[in-house]
């Protein structure tokens, strides 16, 4: 039975650990939150060449790093198994841990499928094949993956770190050749004149956000390793390993072949680079580029299942994801599950439901920097043997910056993912819900902590939290409604017109958004008045 005390969660996963290597575990951190430099090409030419070199040193010092770091002071406190979602459980409770835990889950589910259309996209550009034929390969795919994954760890953290050193391997070889043709400053200009400097920025952090993240994922993995502290020892390695492979390629790539507003994934890029060495060498980086896809799909599925494993274990998701296989302590349903909607995602237009993964991941990353303040106040006598050198306040102002990057990225992603975010949000609460009545939650587990409201069937204060992040979404609706239009006003119409068709497309998206807002604000209204009556 799970217990608690003090406020901190005790893992009692069926898991069975591992012998995991250091070695192994940050190539396996690297498979699942970088997979190369690809996809920097899209910001050189919006923000301009030397911005981007800025953004990426900024945005790992100012996104990445403050995730990475409260993630390995979570992780060598508590390595259990379902990582950040036992870390927001223990620091906040659990709708908290509910929301940031099926956030990530619902997240990455539909992302994940996304990998595998990018490979065999990379692959019929070498071996062009028919439709029916590239579904095929896409299903072959996931299907090997999902063999690698039901074997465990050790066998997923073998093919990352095939993977990831073939990619290092790869990106040290552009670089070395980007270096011998230096032709040009690879900083000037500084941005984008053309776009403007606000534009510039804005239309590259999106992409360079989604560069540098994943870092609290990989905790899900400490529960599957005999030493869990491999898990934040990774962490730190990698992230500095991260931001050189895309520093490096990008400077010397820009320098040696120019052209910096001709960059992007189907023109000038780094086969371009690697081309003058030798045209073979060229044509290799597609193959690099689809070893980073599938070591991102490789990592995501190992950590998925984990994360859904944990919540399951819970009583706050299907109960037959608990069902770990016997001989090998791997949880199976939940690794098949994510095969079979891969397989399903392959065949479909991801596009529109995908627009809701960029706000949910958000929701997931903030949290997880709340519970790490909070568990400075809850549990200040908590072991941490690796610990900031900060005070609670401390801590608060070194996470403080993924608070204004998300905050920001959300305003300017794009109207569409705006509406898709909400929308996706809005879901959370439902699931809670029904998952709390069906089966009851951490209160059936011997949570103390974790009453049960006979009037509700739901945790003492969960209407309140619920109209809590209602009362968010409200705020960040109303400005949204007012904002994007103002910021889109000058492109939005005729952007949105290309990309879904009808001539009223944009109009539609900003309607949609001011109806849910409207919608948050009568939920928060109703709630609260609900929680007055039924929680006093």
């Amino acid at each position: 039975m799970n217990e608690k005390k003090k406020g901190i969660v005790i893992d009692n996963s069926k898991i069975k650990r591992q012998d995991v290597k250091l070695f192994t575990m940050v190539f396996m951190m690297y498979a699942f939150c970088s997979g190369g430099a690809f996809g920097i090409e899209e910001m050189i030419p919006v923000a301009g060449p030397g911005m981007t070199l800025l953004l990426l040193v900024l945005i790992a010092l100012f996104w990445a790093t403050p995730q990475a770091f409260i993630s390995v002071e979570l992780g060598s406190a508590m390595p259990f198994t379902g990582g950040f979602y036992k870390w927001v459980q223990a620091g906040l409770g659990e709708f908290w841990a509910f929301t940031a835990g099926w956030c990530r889950v619902i997240a990455q589910y539909v992302e994940n499928a996304s990998y595998i259309i990018l490979s065999v996209g990379y692959l019929s550009t070498l071996i062009p094949m028919s439709e029916g034929a590239a579904y095929m390969v896409k299903v072959a795919i996931v299907l090997f993956f999902t063999a690698i994954n039901l074997r465990g760890i050790r066998e997923v953290g073998w093919v990352s770190t095939v993977l990831s050193l073939t990619i290092l391997i790869a990106f040290a070889a552009v670089t070395a050749v980007g270096f011998v043709n230096w032709d040009t400053n690879p900083i000037v200009p500084f941005y984008n004149e053309e776009e403007g400097l606000f534009w510039g920025i804005s239309g590259a952090l999106a992409i360079g956000m989604w560069m540098y993240s994943g870092y609290t994922s990989v905790s899900t993995l400490a529960g599957d390793c005999k030493d869990p502290t491999v898990v934040p020892k990774a962490l730190m390695i990698g992230l500095p390993l991260i931001t050189v492979t895309y520093l490096l390629p990008t400077m010397t790539g820009v320098s040696a072949i120019g052209n910096w507003q001709d960059w992007g994934p189907d023109s000038l890029n780094y086969g371009t680079v690697a081309a003058l060495a030798s045209p073979i060498f060229g044509s290799f980086m597609m193959l690099v580029a689809i070893f980073g896809c599938l070591s991102c799909y490789n990592s995501c599925m190992i950590s998925l299942s984990r994360n859904f494993y944990a919540i399951a274990e819970d009583k706050l998701a299907p109960k037959i994801l608990t069902k770990v296989d016997k001989k090998r302590g791997v949880p199976y349903i939940a690794i098949l599950t994510i095969a079979v909607i891969s397989i399903i995602g392959c065949s479909m237009d991801f596009s529109t439901v995908v627009t809701m993964s960029v706000t949910l991941f958000m929701v997931d990353y903030v949290l997880v920097c709340i519970a790490g303040i909070m568990l400075r106040k809850k549990a200040p006598d908590l072991a941490r043997p690796f610990k900031l050198p900060f005070g609670t306040k401390g801590v608060a102002l070194f996470v403080s910056p993924v608070f204004v990057v998300a905050f920001i990225a959300l305003m300017i992603n794009g109207a569409d993912y705006f509406l898709g975010g909400i929308i996706g949000v809005a879901v959370i609460p439902i699931l809670y819900v029904y998952f709390k009545r069906r089966s009851g939650g951490l209160a059936t587990l011997g949570y103390s902590e974790e009453k049960i409201n006979e009037k509700t069937k739901m945790c003492c204060g969960d209407l309140k939290r619920i109209t809590k992040l209602f009362g968010v979404f409200s705020v960040l609706g109303l400005i949204g409604s007012f904002f994007i239009p103002f910021y889109e006003g000058s492109w939005g119409p005729e952007y949105y017109m290309e990309a879904y068709g009808p001539e009223n497309a944009y109009t539609f998206i900003i309607t949609a958004i001011r109806a849910m807002t409207a919608l948050y604000i009568a939920a928060t209204a109703v709630l609260y008045g609900l929680s007055k009556k039924y929680e006093q």
